[in-house]
């Protein structure tokens, strides 16, 4: 009995050292950065990167900037780490360690760059729904407005038109889906405004032509019959081809007999 318990105790104490063993053998390792070679060096952190290790390659690249904090790597570390959050979908950290870089290098040649993927940042993490809080689109819009006023001829310049045309068109369609709320409950008064910002600020998001229907509909609804000729005024001056034009006519022609 006693020989049994024994060799059961042996056989727990062999697999406790197994595991234990094992888990040493399988904790990361720790990041070496030397001090000699910023070439070299840099080089360890990019291969984490490619090969999808990002949280390996930011605290290389942590490591690496307060090794080299002077040499040109040293200097483009916050960019490469921002570049690291952002394939991770760590949208908001990528943005602050953009800002980050422009702050402390507001003159450099990748300043461009730094702008362009913070406004980058900010619009992949506002959701995709318009119904939820679009909380950090104006940070968004914001720096593509800066690549394309500072820097009209840079090769983000395209780039930032494009992504600040989808950033703004979510804004157009927010205010939009909201607008549309106040008028199909018969809340007109309510309606009208965000119609009005889409048709006087978001031109260019495919909304505005719909919006000046809307708000001439919603001011016939609420017997302002001057402000809604207004309104139709401007659709037919603006979208002389728009299929809204008729139905709003006759309306404004019932209007007025009545």
């Amino acid at each position: 009995m006693n020989g049994s318990n024994s060799k059961r105790k042996c056989g727990v104490i062999f697999v406790s050292m197994a595991i234990l063993l094992y888990g040493v053998s399988c904790a990361k390792k720790p990041i070496e950065i030397g001090r000699e070679n910023p070439e070299l060096e840099i080089k360890k952190c990019i291969k984490y990167s490619d090969k999808k290790h990002f949280d390996e390659a930011i605290e290389c690249l942590e490591i690496f900037k307060s090794r080299f904090p002077k040499s040109q790597w040293g200097i483009e570390a916050e960019l490469m780490i921002g570049d690291n959050y952002f394939r991770q979908k760590e949208y908001l950290l990528a943005a602050d360690s953009y800002q980050s870089f422009i702050k402390l290098h507001p003159i450099h040649q990748k300043t461009a760059y730094a702008y362009f993927k913070t406004g980058l940042s900010y619009l992949r993490h506002s959701p995709k729904a318009i119904d939820r809080d679009q909380e950090y689109i104006d940070d968004a819009i914001a720096n593509f407005q800066i690549v394309i006023n500072s820097y009209p001829d840079g090769e983000y310049f395209e780039l930032a038109k494009a992504n600040l045309l989808e950033a703004r068109t979510k804004v157009a369609k927010r205010h939009f889906y909201i607008g549309r709320f106040y008028f199909k409950t018969g809340e007109y008064i309510a309606s009208i405004p965000r119609f009005q910002e889409i048709a006087d600020n978001y031109k260019d998001s495919g909304l505005a032509e719909k919006s000046l229907s809307n708000i001439a509909l919603a001011n016939l609804e609420l017997k302002r019959l001057e402000n809604a000729k207004v309104a139709f005024s401007r659709l037919a001056s603006e979208y002389p081809q728009s299929k809204y034009i008729s139905k709003i006519e006759k309306k404004l022609i019932s209007a007025v007999k009545k």
